[in-house]
């Protein structure tokens, strides 16, 4: 019977101990889950502002309602100018523009827009109104334009002139224009003028051959022809905070 009690008390006893450390070990994973917890708690708060809307701008430009520049002109001479009147107007732009810039391109070319020095050259004259056309008659279309209140030169790059095989190259400025002002519009009438000293003898040398720059003894501008594009390219003003 004392055996027996005395098992019983040491199963108790061991029961008792399993607790404690069954006990012990729950506390330390508590505190180890509260310290755990504490690391990365923070506090949060959340609110908003706007709404903000923002719409970008536009740049736009267009040819006309005058636009001359579709209609050629055969059988040119050395000396001969070709007169176009092309309007060029900001129009459904909601931006200013910086700049405005004057490029040709030719399809097809020929010594006529490549050379620089005997090939064609263009100079730009502007109106404050719309230029006053009249056709003569004889050579057509020999436009006339006149200007009441009086023409003013627009600049290419800076330069009274510039060849059209410069501009092939590179793309220039066009200056004063009032068309880099939102809804602006530009008068403006293009001459292109074959210089009177561009060589041509075809005894000498076959038509539309020769080095460019060259002379009658090694260029002739004869019979050559050329179809010519104007390219108008705006760019946006100077950046602002707003």
């Amino acid at each position: 019977m004392n055996d027996r009690h005395q098992a019983i008390n040491a199963i108790d006893h061991r029961t008792r101990d399993y607790r404690k450390v069954a006990l012990s070990i729950a506390l330390l994973l508590a505190a180890a889950a509260a310290l755990i917890g504490g690391a990365f708690a923070t506090f949060t708060d959340t609110v908003t502002a706007g709404p903000q809307a923002i719409s970008s701008g536009t740049v736009k430009i267009a040819v006309g309602p005058a636009n001359d520049a579709t209609t050629g002109a055969t059988n040119i001479a050395a000396g001969d100018t070709i007169a176009r009147e092309a309007d060029l107007n900001s129009t459904g732009a909601t931006l200013a523009n910086k700049e405005i810039t004057l490029k040709f391109t030719a399809a097809p070319t020929s010594k006529l827009d490549t050379d620089p020095t005997n090939g064609l050259q263009v100079s730009i004259k502007a109106c404050s109104e719309a230029w006053k056309r009249v056709i003569p008659g004889s050579p057509p279309p020999a436009f006339e334009y006149t200007c009441t209140p009086g023409a003013t030169a627009v600049k290419i790059g800076g330069a009274a002139t510039a060849s059209v095989s410069a501009l092939e190259t590179a793309a220039q400025p066009l200056t004063p224009l009032n068309s880099l002002a939102t809804g602006g519009q530009d008068y403006l009438v293009f001459t292109l003028t074959l210089p009177e000293a561009a060589p041509g003898d075809v005894s000498k040398i076959a038509a539309c051959t020769g080095p460019v720059s060259g002379t009658v003894a090694t260029e002739d501008l004869q019979g050559c022809s050329s179809t010519l594009t104007y390219t108008f390219q705006a760019t946006q003003r100077n950046a602002i905070a707003q």
